[in-house]
């Protein structure tokens, strides 16, 4: 007899064996001793949660020797054939490779027959939204009023694409992923019934890697199986799936947090040299401080909504002490942009490091790195045409315009007077420049500011109210560290760089060459930014 895979073996017969669909079961079995079971069912749900074992549970209970019954006996011939799916009146279609107009139209017609053994001619359609436009029309007047002894049950992971006049014809029953709880605990049971041996935790990463298809985890339980003496380890499991074991992201997690970037470049190299899927692994990560995330936010109250035991909710609490709701959203943010940059790159792990670099790398004060501006791009190139060294110098200089105002204000600074504010005040579109040509966003955010005080190095940037959120962007650490090189670098001074909302807030006072100009002609300043050309 040939091997039997454990996702058809263990596939519940009745409405009490149904994993995790209690609230889909409950209302079928009312329904059916009401006596008011609809003519036509939607299953929707992701794959694997059973859609399709409860459709022909419902067809065995509607064809039960006797009458409908929510306890058919699963001896009788009916409730065999319909398990073993070669049933004559219960009929199953695979909707991807029926979907044509004529299949259907052969079903309009077989309908008029009557069941040949049964109470019911049943018909179940699974991925019902692959039918094509012309199908599902033909199949509406049918489905509005079916004969008395026709039962239709769709099945379809993507209900969206079933059309609303078909919905509207069928009762909606909505299926959920089951908890990654359930499937430990149905796990646990098979593992039991094969003899088997497994230890617990290998069974949580089983149920993590389903992602909540229970037909997902015992199709990885039956592989896993036959790996030899029929036991189960965490090791064989996270070999075999390349997943990420727990422990080892909160290890990754403490060192990022701990900002260690040494540590988490090597923990990173670890899992990839252990055979770690790097797609799933930089899910994993967001997946992780999203639990934190909740965790951060509403502790044990929200506990709930991770999927998780109560010892691994205890150490998510724990961790979340050391992380700020501000730093778990800009790592979940960084690790997203480094998923999209993979995306564009043949480099799917180049672009998790960068992520890790940015979040942890603190041995600098500030960040030099090397900018080319498309102008400089292009005195470059003539620089390679010419061969002359004066080009080169040429090219790193800043605009005529920009050089000037920045070389009066160095002059006033060494002839012996200080940097006020009131110099910063009149360099302020020349600086906001300067930012706009490495990073536009933040310039303007500037923009929507003005220096208020300057003692010693440290540089006060005054904001109203109504430009909170440009102030809030401004302190992320990046674009600090980015105003704060610049700022130096043409000032020629260390500057720090901090950001206050003011009562009475007061815009910046124009020239009065661009006040005039501006009543002249009835204007608005719309960019106060220099142009190289």
């Amino acid at each position: 007899m040939s091997y039997l895979v454990l996702a058809r073996k263990h596939r519940p017969q009745t409405f009490d064996d149904v994993v995790g669909q209690e609230h889909i079961t409950q209302l079928l079995k009312s329904a059916i001793e009401s006596d008011r079971v609809a003519h036509s069912y939607l299953f929707c749900g992701p794959r694997g949660i059973g859609k399709t074992s409860c459709a022909r549970i419902l067809a065995m209970c509607l064809n039960a020797e006797g009458g409908p019954s929510v306890k058919p006996s699963l001896k009788s011939s009916i409730s065999q054939e319909i398990a073993k799916g070669t049933s004559f009146d219960v009929i199953e279609i695979d909707g991807a490779s029926n979907r044509g107009i004529d299949e259907i139209r052969t079903l309009r017609e077989n309908v008029k027959f009557s069941p040949t053994v049964a109470t019911y001619k049943i018909y179940i359609v699974d991925e019902v939204h692959m039918l094509t436009s012309e199908a599902f029309n033909a199949l509406l007047k049918t489905l509005e009023e079916p004969p008395e002894h026709v039962k239709f049950i769709f099945a379809t992971t993507d209900p969206n694409k079933v059309p609303a006049t078909i919905i509207s014809r069928c009762q909606r029953f909505d299926f959920k992923r089951i908890s990654m709880k359930t499937i430990v605990e149905h796990l646990t049971t098979i593992v039991k019934k094969e003899k088997l041996t497994a230890e617990p935790d290998s069974l949580y990463a089983i149920a993590k890697a389903s992602q909540g298809s229970l037909r997902d985890a015992l199709s990885i339980l039956d592989q896993l199986s036959a790996v030899g003496d029929r036991k189960i380890t965490t090791e064989d499991v996270t070999s075999m799936l390349g997943v990420v074991e727990t422990q080892l992201l909160f290890e990754l997690t403490q060192a990022i947090g701990e900002k260690n970037c040494a540590r988490s470049l090597e923990m990173l190299e670890n899992m990839i040299d252990k055979g770690k899927d790097i797609k799933q692994l930089g899910k994993d990560i967001i997946d992780h401080f999203r639990n934190m995330m909740i965790i951060k936010v509403g502790g044990k109250g929200l506990g709930k909504l991770v999927d998780y035991p109560s010892a691994i909710k205890e150490m998510y609490l724990k961790q979340c002490e050391i992380f700020s709701l501000k730093d778990i959203l800009n790592t979940i943010d960084a690790f997203i942009q480094a998923q999209e940059t993979a995306r564009i790159t043949e480099s799917l792990r180049m672009p998790l490091e960068i992520a890790i670099a940015k979040l942890t790398y603190t041995n600098e004060t500030t960040v030099k790195a090397p900018v080319v501006q498309k102008k400089t791009a292009v005195n470059l190139e003539k620089v390679i045409e010419t061969k002359s060294i004066s080009k080169i110098i040429e090219a790193e200089q800043p605009p005529e315009e920009e050089k000037q105002e920045l070389d009066e204000a160095a002059k006033d600074i060494d002839s012996g007077g200080d940097l006020t504010k009131e110099n910063v005040g009149k360099l302020w579109d020349t600086l906001t420049t300067a930012v706009s040509k490495e990073k536009m966003s933040t310039a303007t955010y500037l923009q929507d500011g003005k220096p208020i005080a300057l003692a010693g190095a440290v540089l006060t940037v005054g904001f109203p109210h109504t430009s909170r959120f440009s102030k809030e962007t401004l302190e992320e650490q990046d674009n600090l560290r980015l105003v704060e090189r610049i700022f130096t670098e043409k000032l020629k001074t260390s500057i720090s760089v901090k950001y206050v909302i003011i009562e009475n807030y007061v815009p910046q006072a124009e020239e009065e060459s661009i006040k005039e100009a501006l009543d002249t002609f009835g204007g608005t300043v719309v960019n106060r930014w220099h142009r190289d050309d």
